[in-house]
């Protein structure tokens, strides 16, 4: 099996309930609590799975928190032009991660697992295990995240530069050195 087909990584499921969070938005945007919770319901549980990828379970909550609650702060500016308000939840979430790193915080912290479920293995085709969730913890945080993003949550080029406030050039960059650098700790795995 070659290191490209071991990338295969779990994408989160998309959020339950309808796809359409405008009114959502708007309810959250005039203070209506329960749009707040139904928002929180659809979208915590994705977002909690991109945190823990980014700084590991002790952390992950308290960044879902804080994403929340910017979301119910800045409702009023959110522009409504996707149905979904996933990807801006997304972009919030990045930039606590972000903010975080700046501070210095623990953001360096193993990652511990990817989503809920434990990390995916596969064989190679001498048997020995290769744990793609301690080939992503090598990664630089910059690229981890990139390709998180990218790869388990389904997130565009676009979507993903206007999450991180980078150019889309940096993401394609970021992205192509992730892929390069995972496949190469894989086949290293496997030697």
């Amino acid at each position: 099996m070659t290191a490209t087909a071991r990338l295969q990584l779990v994408r989160s499921p998309d959020a339950a309930g309808p796809g359409d969070d405008r009114a959502r938005m708007a309810a959250i945007a005039r203070g209506d609590s329960a749009a707040l919770a139904e928002l929180y319901d659809a979208y915590a549980p994705a977002v909690l799975g991109f945190a823990r990828r980014a700084v590991g379970r002790a952390d992950a909550e308290d960044i879902v928190q804080t994403t929340f609650i910017t979301a119910a702060r800045m409702a009023p500016t959110w522009d409504g032009r996707s149905p979904s308000a996933r990807a801006w939840l997304f972009g919030i979430t990045a930039r606590h991660l972000k903010e975080r790193q700046r501070a210095g915080s623990r953001f360096a912290r193993a990652l511990i697992g990817l989503a809920t479920e434990p990390a995916r293995a596969t064989k190679s085709p001498s048997g020995d295990r290769l744990d793609t969730s301690a080939a992503l913890e090598r990664l630089p945080e910059a690229k981890r995240v990139v390709l998180v993003l990218a790869e388990v949550e389904g997130f565009s080029g676009e979507e993903i530069a206007k999450m991180l406030d980078i150019p889309l050039n940096t993401v394609w960059t970021r992205l192509h050195h992730a892929r390069r650098a995972m496949r190469e700790l894989l086949d290293e795995e496997a030697s």
